[in-house]
């Protein structure tokens, strides 16, 4: 019985209110943000950055075909293309943001608020919150390719509250 009790305590602590409380700890963030440095090391980072962007991307487009709709103003059709790749960095600049965030809950918090306000304005219209999932997990395949010592408990155990978060304002 004491362990039911433990259990279920430790899983409303891993359900609290910010996307880092308990489940996402110190350790875990300071992992995060050393792998991460490795993709930032060198001149050709942006480069890498952009490549893995359009990957990453493309792939969710495969994977979740409905996303190319909404991608279109940003000329999915050609990766390629300028816009697609700025529209890349974007996305990558912002995971950048909030990885630099993770030590400082209260000023991610707020960056997570007001990302999941612009994800469900008009112009997003058609984001749903399967659509971060489908995200995540291309993003787990491909960080587990590019970096030599990813640790994917230290990245579910943060990023699983984040995309939550960011996808909170969605409608399914």
């Amino acid at each position: 019985m004491l362990r039911l009790a433990v259990f279920v305590g430790l899983v409303a602590l891993c359900v609290a209110s910010s996307p880092l409380d308990h489940c996402c700890s110190h350790e875990d963030r300071d992992i995060i943000q050393q792998q991460w440095k490795v993709l930032s090391r060198d001149a050709q980072s942006t480069k890498v950055k952009l490549a893995f962007g359009r990957l990453v991307l493309t792939k969710l487009a495969e994977v979740k075909p409905e996303v190319k709709e909404l991608l279109k103003r940003v000329n999915i059709d050609h990766p390629e293309s300028p816009e697609f790749g700025a529209y890349s960095m974007r996305i990558f600049s912002s995971l950048d943001l909030i990885i630099n965030l993770l030590q400082d809950p209260e000023a991610l918090d707020a960056l997570l608020d007001t990302m999941a306000d612009k994800g469900s304005s008009s112009a997003y219209t058609g984001l749903k919150p399967d659509h971060f999932q489908a995200f995540a997990e291309i993003l787990n395949r491909g960080l587990r390719k590019v970096l030599d010592d990813y640790n994917s408990m230290s990245w579910k155990a943060c990023f699983r509250g984040i995309f939550q978060k960011l996808s909170s304002k969605l409608h399914s």
